[in-house]
């Protein structure tokens, strides 16, 4: 921070201390694409990132990075995975088949 960089750490919409959707229809994989894409890259305007991907971030962090990958100058990517949903190769969760969209 010392040397002019800044830390965007956005708290998700529905996790830890943000708004919930109020339709249960609104909280799917796409909408949180939808609203980090809508954060980072059309309000924020973010070039040059330095991103590091953990948990669930990974899995949304990582599609924007593979939609826009020349905003992106660095990746760090811990404790996550960026699942194919073919059931041969890895066995999802059936929430995450609820889930996505």
């Amino acid at each position: 921070i010392a040397r002019g960089f800044r830390v965007i750490a956005p708290d998700l919409v529905g996790f830890g201390r943000s708004d919930k959707p109020a339709r249960e229809e609104d909280y799917t994989y796409r909408r949180h694409i939808a609203w980090l894409e809508d954060l980072i890259f059309n309000h924020l305007e973010l070039t040059g990132i330095t991103a590091v991907f953990q948990d669930w971030g990974g899995l949304l962090g990582l599609r924007l990075a593979a939609a826009q990958p020349s905003r992106f100058r660095r990746m760090v990517i811990a404790n996550t995975f960026l699942p194919t949903c073919d059931d041969s190769f890895f066995r999802m969760p059936n929430g995450f088949y609820r889930w996505k969209a």
